[in-house]
Order: C-alpha cells, then structure tokens, then sequence
C-alpha cells in the first residue's frame, strides 16, 4: 500500500493552522490521484511536516473525515487512509430534504427519467469490456438465486448503478447513489418476487441491447423500466393505505 511522503507543502498562511492543514492534504490527495486506501503519514509524521501541535493536525483530520475525503482507523492495523466518503454530504443533503418533506418519491424519479435514458444511451457507445462483465456477473448470481426477492432487489438497483459506471461520467455514478439509497429507504417494504424476477428479465433485454451497442433502444428500454416501477409502487402504497 503507497504512502504519501513528500515534504513538498507550502508554508502556512494567517489562517486557522487546521483549514490550511486540511485544504493542503485535499490537494495533495486530489492532485496526486491517490487510490482509495492510500495510507497517509500518521498524525504525529503530520504534525512534524507542519510544525504545529498534534491537536492542531487532529483538528485537519477531523475536517477531512467530516468531508468523507479521509478514514480514520484505530488499533495495531489502523491509520489514515485516502477514502471515497465524499459522495457522503450529497446523499446526506438530500436525505434532509426527503425527511423535511421537501423532495418526494415521484421527485427521485422525475431525476431518475431525466438522467437514466441518457446513461444508458451512453453504456451503450462506451461500455468497456470490464463493465459488461460485472453485468454479466451479476445476472448469474440473479440466476442463481430467483426465489430471494431481498437480493433480486439489490442486484435490480445495482444494474442501474454499473450502468451508471459504464457511461464513462463518475457523476451519474454519484447523483444515483445519492438517488437510489432514498429511494431504497422510502420503499423497504416493497418486496415482491414476482415483480423482482421480472424486473430482472427487463434488465436482461437492456443489457442485450447495450451489448449491441444500440444508445437509442437502451434509452427507450430504460425509460419504459423506471415507468414501470412508478407505476407498480404506487399501485402497492395506495393498496397499503387502503
């Protein structure tokens, strides 16, 4: 695993010593590409490098974990570590805005039709060999087990996401997380096998498609699939709260 040990930080300015402390290490981390899991010098290599108190580096440290952009472990295998939490404070501003009542469900999916066809468009012209592969991954393991509508459900939302990935723009990958882990906890009690296995099958149709290399009939596919899934949730909550 890399460590990052340059002595290459410019000197600190009349601010706080923690907001200089934490932006350097950001652009550290951002400028060098460093990998998630990347272990960072400890808190106290830190503090030398800076010449300021180990409070003063923890403080760094603490804005940086906040952010999701540093992951603080503890014990004989623990440290700093390079992390991807920074899709947290996304996910986290739109959870406050789905529990203030300000974002609804038929709003997630508003964002979900506006945005997926063209993901999908986009899977189908730059898929890689590599993201076709986890797709195809995962339908076997559907395959294999299609009487556990729990795991259906997932891999059925997984498929939209390694769309997501395979489009070849990181940020459809974020603003979908963000999306679907909403959407997930705004119907944990929609569980229907019958409906899972044939949301599966749909997904087998789009990936056919993708794997063809046909943008048009993807977008078109994946459009009527979100229709669909509105339309059976709502059936389900008006016959909940019937």
């Amino acid at each position: 695993m890399s460590t990052m040990t340059e002595t290459m930080f410019r000197p600190l300015k009349k601010r706080r010593y923690s907001d200089q402390i934490a932006e350097m290490i950001q652009e550290r981390i951002f400028n060098q590409h460093l990998k998630i899991g990347t272990n960072l010098p400890s808190e106290q290599e830190l503090a030398q490098e800076f010449q300021v108190s180990r409070s003063v580096v923890r403080e760094a440290l603490r804005i940086l974990e906040i952010s999701g952009l540093v992951k603080i472990k503890k014990g004989p295998a623990g440290g700093i570590f390079v992390s991807n939490g920074y899709r947290r404070p996304i996910r986290k501003s739109l959870k406050y805005m789905v529990a203030s009542g300000e974002v609804t469900i038929e709003h997630l999916f508003d964002v979900r039709l506006l945005i997926e066809p063209h993901v999908a468009g986009e899977a189908a012209l730059h898929a890689s060999r590599e993201d076709l592969e986890k797709l195809e991954a995962l339908f076997k393991e559907c395959e294999a087990h299609q009487n556990d509508p729990v795991l259906l459900k997932k891999n059925n939302l997984n498929f939209h996401l390694l769309l997501a990935g395979a489009s070849g723009n990181p940020l459809f990958s974020i603003l979908l997380e963000a999306v679907f882990e909403l959407l997930i906890e705004s119907t944990l009690d929609f569980f229907d096998l019958a409906l899972e296995r044939h949301f599966y099958r749909v997904h087998q149709k789009i990936f056919e498609v993708i794997s063809r290399k046909e943008p048009e009939e993807a977008a078109r596919l994946i459009k009527e699939d979100i229709l669909d899934v509105m339309e059976k949730i709502r059936s389900h909550k008006k016959g909940v709260e019937e």
